[in-house]
């Protein structure tokens, strides 16, 4: 293509071209048609200007393209071992970065395409070494360039695969851990979808190596059970007739599928249930047995996508990152295939709602999926619905007991089943307390309890280092609408046992049918009980935590409010008398 004087001085000098640009650029034409004849020969006049006439193996970049666009087509006809010859071949032409030594302005843009197409055929090189299990050798390659790249996912992840394959998994998890962190102080963002699925799949795989190179036959990543499980014996009942109802039992062919959904406020123990039951039926599921936690309460995280769920799956049976498709429907088949024909266990631990798992379950006999959500997932037919309630007196007490020593409780039975009431016999609220007991050997049982019961300091004291209650509170509340969180607050001028609807309406200022349809939705999030028509109770640690929201944004005048309600109520409760609001 022919390049004008104009051009050329503007590539040399940009804005700061000589009154000599003209005569220099013809004396450096002159120069090196003498210096080197075979160039000058193709050196040819054009207008004002010049164009260089090269064959198709006299230009490096052409004849670099031409050889990765080989390499392609050699792939396509499944010649791996010719493939990767000719995307090495390709880059020994490099010697370094393109055009070095001529940064200018002008030129950047041919600079940073050519740069991008060599960093592209490395990529292609490298995943075609891995696939053929080359592993080992590229790692210093591949520890190189992300040096130069940390913010190159494809490259990141490839490192961390070549490591983790060399036996190197926990160097392999740094890299991520050191990837995600200056993703996010540089550019403010988490890691793609390709870096995420690796690291997944490093970690439902890094325990399961029975060598190098060799996963072993049964894919298992559940947490570990708690060493502290007590109760939930109907429950754990309930979950076992369903596995065998659908056939699933030792000796016995599978006919259908099992689902069971477990609901329940925040801190009753679903995941715990959830994940022991999983355990207890492990050997009635001898092919897989998978974890994913969905996220849609947790902390600093957005709600897993179906898609990035099913790449969690496919990782955790042992697919590699380049055998998981990437598309939705692409995935979700996949899953359903490679599930066909396996007595597969999987529990999706904290669902956001019913959208969010129809891909991923499997239509598949033999198979039982636990799902554990904080809402009730209304349009979703489960073989099986728990809605997990608080523990029982007697339940409570003995986790208690395990967790402080027989002995302790033993000395303060009165005390214990005081703290125990206090905790509104919630197993999170329980283990808390009584961790925060062995961590204060001068604490006394009763003055736990006295601390307890303590308004303004009970969720205080169930706080740990990562926020305790108020914390796993918070993320249910984040999770609601404006409107929900309007209502969530009233109800802490309200009293726990005694929220009515026109109360509500009142204190929120809106219409009283619409009050009543944000209750209900509220009774769906768990973060509500319905005890009559129009009559709701608020369980006494969430009703704190209410209090805690609204005395933060309350005015004199709701102050004020909260004072009458309260009163009415309470003359209500005590003579029949009605109350005048």
């Amino acid at each position: 293509m022919p390049v004008s004087l104009g051009q050329l001085i503007d590539a040399v000098w940009g804005h700061d071209a000589p009154t000599t640009a003209v005569k220099q650029i013809r004396n450096a034409a002159s120069d090196l048609r003498r210096c080197h004849p075979e160039i000058g020969k193709q050196l040819l006049m054009a207008g004002d200007g010049y164009q260089l006439k090269l064959g198709e193996d006299q230009l490096d970049a052409k004849v670099f393209a031409r050889r990765a666009a080989r390499a392609r087509h050699l792939l396509q006809e499944g010649l791996a071992a010719d493939a990767l010859q000719e995307f090495r071949s390709a880059l020994s032409l490099w010697r370094g970065p393109a055009l070095a030594g001529l940064e200018r302005p002008a030129l950047q843009a041919q600079v940073d395409g050519l740069n991008e197409l060599r960093m592209t055929v490395l990529e292609e090189r490298f995943e075609l070494e891995l696939s053929e299990g080359d592993h080992k050798s590229i790692v210093g390659d591949l520890a190189l360039l992300v040096a130069e790249n940390p913010l190159r996912e494809r490259l990141i992840s490839q490192l961390m695969l070549a490591l983790y394959r060399s036996g190197s998994q926990a160097r392999a998890l740094t890299i991520h851990e050191q990837a995600r962190q200056k993703l996010k102080e540089e550019l403010g963002v988490d890691p793609g979808p390709e870096l995420q699925e690796v690291h997944q799949y490093i970690l439902v795989n890094g325990s399961l190596r029975s060598g190098f190179g060799a996963p072993s036959l049964r894919h298992n990543n559940l947490p570990a059970r708690g060493g502290n499980f007590t109760g939930r014996t109907l429950e754990q009942r309930l979950i076992k007739e369903s596995a065998q109802a659908a056939g699933v039992d030792q000796g016995e062919p599978a006919s259908v599928p099992a689902v069971v959904a477990i609901d329940g406020m925040a801190g009753v123990g679903k995941t715990t249930l959830a994940v022991y039951a999983a355990h207890q039926l492990a050997h009635s599921y001898p092919d897989a047995q998978l974890f994913v936690d969905m996220s849609a309460c947790a902390a600093g995280k957005r709600p897993l996508t179906p898609t990035a769920a099913l790449g969690a799956l496919l990782s955790g049976l042992g697919v590699p990152p380049r055998g998981i498709p990437a598309g939705l429907e692409e995935r979700s088949a996949t899953w359903r295939r490679l599930v066909a024909d396996r007595r597969a266990l999987i529990v999706l631990d904290d669902v956001a709602d019913t959208h969010q798992i129809l891909p991923l379950l499997t239509g598949a006999p033999g198979s039982l999926t636990i799902v554990t959500t904080r809402t009730r997932l209304t349009d979703f037919m489960p073989t099986c619905q728990l809605t997990l309630q608080e523990m029982s007196p007697a339940e409570g007490r003995e986790m208690f007991s395990r967790i402080v020593g027989e002995k302790r409780s033993l000395m303060e039975g009165k005390a214990v089943d005081d703290v125990v009431d206090l905790c509104g016999r919630l197993p999170l609220a329980i283990r808390m307390a009584a961790a925060k007991l062995c961590h204060r050997p001068s604490w006394t049982v009763a003055y736990l309890a006295s601390r307890l019961a303590t308004g303004g300091q009970r969720l205080s004291t169930l706080e740990t280092e990562d926020g305790g209650l108020s914390q796993v509170f918070r993320q249910s509340y984040d999770g609601l609408t404006q409107s929900q969180q309007h209502i969530f607050r009233v109800l802490g001028r309200l009293p726990s046992d005694g929220i009515e609807t026109h109360n509500v309406a009142r204190l929120a200022g809106l219409p009283a049918a619409r009050v009543d349809h944000l209750l209900e939705s509220l009774v769906d999030a768990h973060l509500l009980q319905a005890v009559l028509p129009g009559r709701y109770r608020i369980h006494e640690l969430l009703h704190a935590y209410a209090i805690r929201l609204t005395d933060a944004t309350d005015t004199p005048e709701d102050r004020r409010d909260r004072f009458l309600v309260r009163l009415g109520t309470d003359r209500l409760h005590a003579g029949g008398v009605a109350s005048p609001l």
